[in-house]
């Protein structure tokens, strides 16, 4: 079997989902977003056997597109779909037909997903990658993630975890230095030995520092939003400073791109009773984007001029 392993580009939790699956399987793996899935699946090698995703949700709005995707692969792959984004259960019968094996479940994070799919055939310290994605996508509260948890010391789990996340925000746009962290990750090398990593982990503290002190001033309120434009890489931390600057249930940030689009992240306190994955997913989708995530964690692509629409309808739901 030659396998290659498709995982979230932007965050702890797609790239150690990414290590523990090359860690276990062998062979290739590429990087990307969720918007740029359906094209990443057209360059999958040819001598391919095996296809493992993971930490990619798909939403409703690119369903069908996904689906015929993965029917055309599942005639000359083995599929594996690791994820933890909502999949209606109409979504999710539609892609075990096909013989994919799907491994989902919103409670627990990609990584620890992973883990345990592949556990018999990874190191016993490969447990800390798991744990890492848990803790950076905040859900290491969770059944499995819990457990595992007891077993380490927490300080020392909340320090890696932090050092990846902070240097992946901090080289976002450095791909090659972002597969170098997999690659590495992959070898069970603790973030904090990994080149690099301490250094940019340290210029993105500064970052959000300074952040925090900007938000209040440019940001906007809209009823229980708040809402601001960034250059940062990492908008999932602008919309979460957002938060405690105004003292609102949602905080999103965004970033224009070049096509004209522009790139949504949102965050929300626990007083938010949405679903932020979900409604974004739906609003996003009736203004020429998509969109998807967790309850409390989410983003959207849509075209630039439905921005204020789509807030407006977002907050509208609060």
């Amino acid at each position: 079997m030659v396998n290659h392993c498709i995982s979230h580009v932007k965050d702890a939790d797609g790239l150690c989902s990414a290590a523990l699956t090359i860690a276990a399987r062998g062979g290739t793996f590429r990087l990307t977003d969720y918007d740029q899935l359906i094209d990443e699946l057209d360059g999958i090698p040819k001598d391919a056997t095996e296809l493992v995703l993971c930490d990619l949700g798909t939403d409703p709005s690119r369903f069908e597109e996904f689906r015929n995707k993965m029917e055309e692969l599942t005639r000359r792959l083995k599929v594996t779909y690791i994820d933890h984004h909502y999949l209606s259960a109409e979504m999710k019968g539609e892609l075990e037909r096909l013989g994919i094996h799907l491994v989902h479940d919103v409670d627990e994070c990609s990584s620890m997903l992973t883990y345990s799919t592949f556990n018999r055939l990874l190191p016993a310290e490969s447990s800390y990658l798991a744990i890492f994605g848990a803790v950076t996508d905040y859900m290491d509260s969770s059944p499995l993630a819990g457990k595992m948890m007891e077993r380490f010391d927490r300080q020392f789990v909340l320090l890696e975890s932090t050092l990846l996340s902070y240097a992946i925000s901090n080289q976002a746009r450095e791909i090659r230095y972002i597969e170098m962290l997999v690659e590495s990750l992959s070898r069970m090398e603790m973030p904090h030995t990994i080149e690099g990593v301490s250094t940019f982990a340290l210029r993105q503290a500064e970052t959000v520092r300074k952040l925090a002190g900007e938000v209040g001033r440019k940001g906007s309120t809209l009823g229980k939003l708040a809402y601001m434009e960034t250059e940062q890489s990492s908008t999932g931390n602008v919309a979460k400073l957002l938060l405690g600057a105004f003292n609102v249930q949602v905080g999103v940030s965004y970033r224009a791109r070049s096509d004209g689009r522009v790139e949504m992240s949102l965050r929300c306190t626990s007083e938010c009773k949405v679903h932020l994955g979900q409604t974004i997913s739906e609003i996003a989708g009736r203004h020429g984007g998509n969109g998807g995530g967790h309850a409390k964690a989410a983003g959207a692509s849509i075209p630039a001029q439905e921005l204020l629409p789509v807030l407006r309808e977002f907050e509208a739901r609060l």
